[in-house]
């Protein structure tokens, strides 16, 4: 389980950043070329609302629950040999964990299967973001 979620995890640099980006500028755009005041602020919303995934990844999850998860399957996979390198909270990464002594501890005293469900409402959370950011540049363009 934890070689899977680990090598799940480890694609998310590679799709969530190019849904992000476009989604924020396109918005951005949309929201300067509109004259409709309404549409405007729907579009700046949908901006700001897909764009906020981005900072609730680095600055919760990754020390968090993904740093929790990452530092749970260095513990399991140590016999084998598996080790991540440790990196600064500034500089999150796939490959590395920048997990908190706070994370660690929970690692610790939980199983895997309890680490994936918590990162699974997390995400959760962040598709539902996605989900507001879609509906407001929607009713925009649609209205």
């Amino acid at each position: 389980m934890a070689k899977q979620w680990l090598h799940g995890y480890q694609y998310g640099p590679y799709w969530v950043p190019p849904l992000i980006a476009p989604g924020t500028f396109s918005n951005l755009y949309l929201a300067l070329a509109t004259s409709d005041v309404t549409k405007r602020n729907a579009y700046c919303a949908a901006a700001l609302a897909i764009f906020s995934i981005l900072p609730i990844t680095f600055f919760f999850m990754e020390p968090g629950v993904n740093g929790a998860c990452k530092w749970k399957v260095q513990t399991l996979l140590q016999d084998e040999g598996f080790s991540m390198p440790k990196t600064p909270l500034w500089m999150p990464s796939s490959v590395k964990h920048g997990s908190t002594d706070k994370s660690r501890r929970w690692a610790e005293s939980t199983n895997m299967k309890d680490l994936i469900r918590s990162w699974q409402r997390v995400n959760n959370f962040r598709w539902a973001i996605a989900g507001v950011s879609m509906i407001l540049s929607g009713y925009a363009s649609l209205a």
